[in-house]
C-alpha cells in the first residue's frame, strides 16, 4: 500500500538516497574505530534526516536499502545487518518526526533556535536510537566486540551518527535552498585567503607538523576565528565547507595517531564534542548574521515603502534638532511647499515664511508651545507657487533627560481638497436646512448631487456616501418592475409623480415614504435635474399596524399572544372535529429562568425570550401556531398530528434550546419542561386543553426538567402535590421543620478535619423527607428563601459555638447563601449580629457563594464581599466552572476558596474533558492564591488524581456522608485530632 502511493520522483529521490548513503557510509566504515562498523566519520545519518525532513517520511526504505547495502560488507551475519539497518531508519524517522511534528523546526535553518532544535532532537537524541541498536547487533550476532566494550561501542556509534546530523544535514539544507553568493573577485580573493589560513591551521592543530617545526602543539581553538569569518563574510555553504573541512583533518589526525587528538581511546570524545562545538557555533554564527541580513533588508524595504506611502497620502514627514535648528524633511515635505530638494538642508524658518499671513499668530504659538515641550495638532494655510494650500501639521517632542525639549517630530498633509469638499457641503447644507422634508437633487440619469439634512437623518446617508450614486441605492425591493416603470412612464409624459413608496435606510430598516418627484426642465424642454421630496410617514404606519399587534400579538417577542391563541385553538377544534383530526397543544416553561432574570438581569431575560421564540418558530411547520402567553411560557399548537407527532417536535425544540446562545457575551444555554395534552384524547375546549398541558409541564419539571410529559388524568395528583408546596414551606418555619446536616471536608495534606458544610434538610410530617433539589427552587422563586437562609446561618453559628464550647477542634463551619439573599441590604449586618450573638470569630465562618453573585448589581455584590472580607469572614465560590464563570470578576472578588463542582469530580478517572476542567481550575485558583475543595468525592481514585493535581481540600460520600449534629460529634470524637473518616493514606 505504501509503495503504491508512490510517484516517480518519489522513486527517483529514494534510488538517489538508497545511492548516496551507501557510498557515505562506505567512506565513513573506512575509517572504523571499533568492530569494522563503528566510526565518528558517518555522513548517511545526516544525509537521512536531510532527505526526510525535505521530501516527506515516506522515502524511508531508501535509507533502509542504503544501510542494508553498506552494512553487508562488514563481514556480520544477515540478522544482524538487517537489525542495523532497521535502526538507522527508525533513527532517521524519529528524528525527522521529533523535528517536523513536535518543535517546528524550520528546514531552511532561518534562526538560531533551529540549529538548536537540530543539534537536540536530531543529532543527540534520535541517534541514541540507531546507536544503542546498532551497537546490540554488533555484540549479540556481530562478533566484532565483546560485551563489556558495549558502552564504548555505543559511545562511539552515537557520536558518529551526531557529527553527521550536525555537520551533513545542515549540508544538504544549504545545497537545498540555493543561497548562492554573488562572487565577486575580491569575495574569491578572500576565500582563497580564508581557506588556505584553515588548511594551515588545520595541519598545525591535527598533524604533528606544529610540533616538529615550532616545538609547540597548537590549541584546536585557533580555528574558531576562521569558522567566524565564513560565517560572517560568507553564506551557509561555505560555513559547512570549512567545517567539513575541519572534521576531516580531526578525523584524521584521530585515526592516524598524530595531532592534537592522536588516541583513539581517550581523544575520540574530545574530537567529537570539539566538532560538535565549532559546528553548533559556525551554525549558530551563520543564522544570527542571516537574521542581521534579513533584518537590515526589511528596514531598507520599510524605508522605501514608507515614503511611498507618504507620497500616495500626500502625507510628509520631519525632524527637528531643537538645539541645534537642524531640520530634515522627508521628499513629500518639499513637494507640499514646491520646493526642489537640492540637498540644501531647511530650516525652521524657510517653512515658516510660507504660512499665509492671517495664520501666523497661531503658527507662532504652535511653535513657541514646541520649544517648551507642548505637542502640537494645527490646520493652517500656506501660500506656495501663487496658490493657497491647506496643511494639516502634527507634532510631537521628546525630552532630554533634564526634561528640556530636544527632538520634535512632526507630519504635513495637504488638506486642500478636503477643505473644498467641507465648504461644498456647507453650501447644500445651507440651502436645504429650512426644509423638514427629506429633498434629493439628482441630475438627468438620476445620480444625486445633493441632499438635505432630512434626507441624512431619516436614511442614514450622508452626502458624501450617496453623491454620485443613484436613489435606487435605497430600494427596499418590496416593490416590483411594473411599479417603476410606471413612475417613469409618468415624469416622462407629466413631469412629475407622487405615491407611497418603500424604501431602505442605511442600517437596512425598510421604512415608508410619501413622496413626490419632478423633473426639471431647461429652455429647449430638455431635463436637466429630478427633485424628489419625500416625508416619513412610518409613525402613521406604526400606529395603524401597533393597533392590531397590541390587541393580538406580544410586544416582546412579536408572537400571537393568549387572546388569538384562544381563536387559532377554536378553529382548530371547528376543522378537527369537522375532519376527524387530532391536534397537539405543547406548554412550555423555560427551566430556571428566573436565574437568568436575578442574576443577569431583565434586559438579557428578554433577549433570552426572543431567542428562544425564534428557536421554536424555527421547530415547527408553517401552518403551526407558536405563542407567548406571559412570563416565560410558552405554547405551539401542532395542526393535524397525534402523540408521536408531538412528541418528535418535543424533542426536536429541547434539543434546539440546549444550543449555546451568545447575549451580551454570556453564553446561555437554556433548557425547558414541556407538557402536552391532545386533542380530542384529553379536552374539547381550548381553557381545559392549556390547563391539561399546563399540568404535564409541572410534572415534567418533577420528574428532573429538560424533558416533556403528556397530560394523564393521574397527573393531577402530582400538580396538586406541586402546587401545595409553596404553602407547606410557610408553614415548615413555624413548625420547626428544617434541620442541618453537617459533612465533614478533609485537608489533603494532613489529613485532618479542616471545616464542615451545613446543609439544609427539610422532614415533612406527612411525605418525609424532601429533598432540597425540589423545595430549594419554589423558596427562591417565592422568596422564601430570605427566611429560610437566615434560621440556617444562626443555626449553623450556634451549633459551631455549642461544639467550641464542648472543646471540640477548631475548624470554620460553611453556609451556602443565595443570589437571591445577596439582594438584601441587611445581609452583611446579619452576618455580623449572628457572629456577636453567637460569639464567634469571624473566621469561623465561611460563606459559600454561587457564580451567579458574579452576574448580580456588580457594586453592591463587591461591597458586600468586601465588608465580609475586611470582617474577616471567609468566602469561596461554590459549584465553580457550572455557571457564568467571568475571570474579570474572580479577579476582583476577595475569595479564600473555590469549590470545584462534582459533575466534574465523577468522571475525572474516565472522562478527560473532565480532568482538564478540574486541572485547570486547580491551577487557576492556586495563580489567584485560592485553596481548592472538591466536592463529591466517592472513591479512592478520584481523592488521589485531586491530591496528585494539587486539590487543597476534597468533601464526599468517600470521606463522609453528611451527618446530623449529633452524629458529627461521634465522627469527629471517634477520629483523634478530628482525623479522617475513614483510613485514608495520606502520601
Amino acid at each position: 500500500m505504501l509503495l503504491s502511493n508512490l510517484n516517480k520522483s518519489d522513486w527517483l529521490r529514494m534510488g538517489a538516497l538508497s545511492v548516496i548513503y551507501f557510498l557515505t557510509a562506505k567512506a565513513g566504515l573506512s575509517l572504523a574505530l571499533s568492530g569494522g562498523a563503528v566510526t565518528l566519520f558517518w555522513p548517511p545519518s545526516g544525509i537521512a534526516l536531510a532527505a526526510l525532513l525535505l521530501f516527506g517520511r515516506r522515502l524511508w526504505p531508501g535509507i533502509f536499502v542504503g544501510a542494508f547495502l553498506a552494512t553487508l560488507g562488514a563481514d556480520l551475519p544477515i540478522l544482524a545487518v538487517t537489525g542495523i539497518a532497521c535502526g538507522n531508519t527508525a533513527a532517521a524517522l524519529l528524528g525527522a518526526s521529533l523535528l517536523s511534528r513536535k518543535t517546528g523546526f524550520n528546514h531552511h535553518l532561518e534562526s538560531v533556535q533551529d540549529v538548536l532544535r537540530l543539534l537536540a532532537f536530531g543529532a543527540l537524541i534520535s541517534t541514541a536510537l540507531s546507536a544503542a541498536n546498532g551497537a546490540f547487533w554488533l555484540e549479540l550476532l556481530g562478533g566484532k566486540v565483546e560485551w563489556q566494550d558495549y558502552g564504548q561501542t555505543f559511545l562511539f556509534w552515537w557520536m558518529g551518527d551526531a557529527l553527521g546530523v550536525v555537520l551533513f544535514a545542515p549540508a544538504v539544507f544549504a545545497f537545498y535552498r540555493r543561497d548562492s553568493l554573488e562572487w565577486t573577485p575580491t569575495l574569491r580573493l578572500w576565500a582563497l585567503l580564508m581557506f588556505g589560513t584553515l588548511i594551515v591551521l588545520s595541519f598545525f592543530v591535527f598533524t604533528d607538523f606544529g610540533k616538529h617545526l615550532f616545538g609547540y602543539q597548537f590549541k584546536p581553538s585557533i580555528i574558531l576565528p576562521v569558522i567566524i569569518w565564513a560565517a560572517l563574510g560568507f553564506n551557509l555553504r561555505i560555513t559547512i565547507l570549512v567545517l567539513l573541512v575541519t572534521y576531516g583533518f580531526s578525523i584524521f589526525g584521530l585515526i592516524a595517531g598524530v595531532g592534537r587528538f592522536a588516541n583513539i581511546p581517550t581523544d575520540a570524545v574530545d574530537v567529537w564534542l570539539y566538532n560538535i562545538i565549532i559546528g553548533v557555533v559556525g551554525l549558530c554564527a551563520v543564522m544570527m548574521n542571516e537574521q542581521r541580513s534579513r533584518a537590515y533588508k526589511n528596514l531598507e524595504r520599510s524605508e522605501r515603502n514608507f515614503k511611498r506611502a507618504q507620497r500616495v497620502v500626500g502625507m510628509g514627514s520631519w525632524q527637528m534638532d531643537l538645539g541645534k535648528n537642524k531640520l530634515v524633511c522627508s521628499d513629500e515635505v518639499y513637494a507640499i511647499f514646491g520646493l526642489a530638494n537640492n540637498g540644501q538642508p531647511l530650516s525652521q524658518q524657510d517653512l515658516l515664511d510660507y504660512v499665509h499671513p492671517d495664520d501666523r499668530n497661531m503658527m507662532d504659538a504652535c511653535a513657541a508651545g514646541v520649544m517648551r515641550g507642548d505637542p502640537c495638532d494645527i490646520e493652517h494655510r500656506i501660500v506656495a507657487d501663487g496658490q493657497t494650500k491647506w496643511l494639516r501639521q502634527t507634532i510631537e517632542v521628546d525630552l532630554d533627560r533634564t526634561g528640556r525639549p530636544a527632538t520634535a517630530f512632526g507630519t504635513v498633509r495637504d488638506i486642500t481638497r478636503r477643505k473644498l469638499t467641507e465648504e461644498n457641503l456647507r453650501l447644500a447644507a445651507n440651502v436645504f436646512e429650512g426644509s423638514g422634508e427629506a429633498i434629493v437633487i439628482t441630475d438627468a440619469d438620476a445620480n444625486i448631487l445633493s441632499v438635505n439634512q432630512a434626507f441624512t437623518r431619516t436614511s442614514g446617508y450622508s452626502l458624501e456616501e450617496v453623491k454620485g450614486k443613484n436613489p435606487r441605492m435605497l430600494s427596499s425591493g418590496k416593490h416590483d418592475n411594473d411599479f417603476y416603470r410606471a413612475m417613469w412612464a409618468a415624469l416622462s409624459s407629466d413631469g412629475f409623480w407622487q405615491g407611497e413608496i418603500w424604501d431602505k435606510d442605511k442600517s437596512g430598516r425598510v421604512f415608508p415614504r410619501w413622496m413626490s418627484i419632478s423633473a426639471i426642465k431647461d429652455e429647449q424642454g430638455i431635463v436637466t435635474h429630478y427633485i424628489s421630496i419625500a416625508a416619513d410617514i412610518t409613525e402613521r404606519k406604526a400606529a395603524e399596524k401597533n393597533i392590531h399587534a397590541l390587541a393580538y400579538f406580544d410586544v416582546l417577542t412579536g408572537l400571537p399572544n393568549r387572546m388569538l391563541l384562544h381563536d387559532r385553538i377554536g378553529q382548530l377544534v371547528t376543522s378537527s372535529h369537522r375532519d376527524k383530526q387530532k391536534f397537539a397543544l405543547l406548554f412550555i416553561d423555560l427551566d430556571r429562568f428566573k436565574y437568568v432574570n436575578d442574576s443577569m438581569g431583565h434586559g438579557v431575560g428578554d433577549k433570552l425570550l426572543q431567542v428562544v421564540a425564534q428557536r421554536l418558530t424555527e421547530c415547527v411547520r408553517e401552518g403551526d401556531t407558536v405563542s407567548r402567553i406571559g412570563g416565560d411560557e410558552f405554547v405551539v399548537l401542532l395542526r393535524e398530528t397525534d402523540a408521536d407527532g408531538a412528541a418528535s417536535v418535543a424533542a426536536k425544540i429541547l434539543e434546539s434550546f440546549a444550543a449555546v446562545s451568545d447575549i451580551e457575551g454570556v453564553h446561555i444555554s437554556t433548557h425547558a419542561s414541556i407538557g402536552i395534552s391532545i386533542y380530542p384524547d384529553n379536552t374539547t375546549d381550548a381553557e381545559t386543553m392549556i390547563r391539561n398541558a399546563d399540568v404535564a409541564m409541572y410534572c415534567a419539571k418533577e420528574a428532573g426538567r429538560n424533558n416533556f410529559q403528556f397530560f394523564t388524568p393521574g397527573l393531577d395528583f402530582h400538580a396538586r402535590r406541586l402546587f401545595s408546596m409553596e404553602k407547606d414551606l410557610r408553614l415548615a418555619m413555624e413548625r420547626n421543620e428544617f434541620i442541618l446536616h453537617y459533612q465533614p471536608q478533609l485537608d489533603l495534606t494532613t489529613g485532618m478535619v479542616c471545616g464542615a458544610e451545613a446543609l439544609l434538610r427539610w422532614n415533612h410530617p406527612e411525605t418525609g423527607t424532601i429533598s432540597p433539589v425540589d423545595f430549594i427552587p419554589v423558596a427562591e422563586e417565592t422568596g422564601q428563601i430570605l427566611p429560610i437562609g437566615e434560621w440556617a446561618l444562626r443555626a449553623a453559628c450556634r451549633q459551631l459555638a455549642e461544639w467550641r464550647g464542648q472543646g471540640m477542634a477548631a475548624f470554620p463551619i460553611s453556609v451556602n447563601v443565595s443570589v437571591r439573599q445577596l439582594r438584601q441590604t441587611n445581609l452583611a449586618q446579619l452576618v455580623k449580629d449572628v457572629l456577636e450573638e453567637t460569639r464567634l470569630h469571624p473566621g469561623d465562618l465561611e460563606l459559600e457563594l454561587t457564580e451567579g453573585i458574579m452576574m448580580v448589581d456588580t457594586q453592591a455584590a463587591m461591597a458586600f464581599l468586601t465588608q465580609m472580607h475586611e470582617m474577616g469572614v471567609r468566602l469561596s465560590i461554590d459549584d465553580f466552572g457550572t455557571g457564568y464563570s467571568s475571570l474579570s470578576y474572580l479577579k476582583r472578588m476577595p475569595l479564600d476558596r473555590l469549590k470545584i463542582d462534582q459533575s466534574f469530580v465523577r468522571d475525572i478517572e474516565i472522562d478527560e474533558n473532565d480532568a482538564a476542567i478540574v486541572r485547570s481550575i486547580i491551577s487557576l485558583a492556586h495563580r489567584f492564591k485560592l485553596r481548592v475543595i472538591a466536592e463529591g468525592v466517592e472513591t479512592s481514585e478520584q481523592m488521589d488524581f485531586l491530591r496528585i493535581r494539587g486539590c487543597d481540600e476534597i468533601q464526599g460520600f468517600y470521606f463522609s456522608h453528611p451527618l446530623p449534629a449529633d452524629e458529627f460529634v461521634k465522627f469527629i470524637k471517634s477520629h483523634p485530632g478530628g482525623g479522617q473518616g475513614r483510613d485514608i493514606p495520606m502520601t
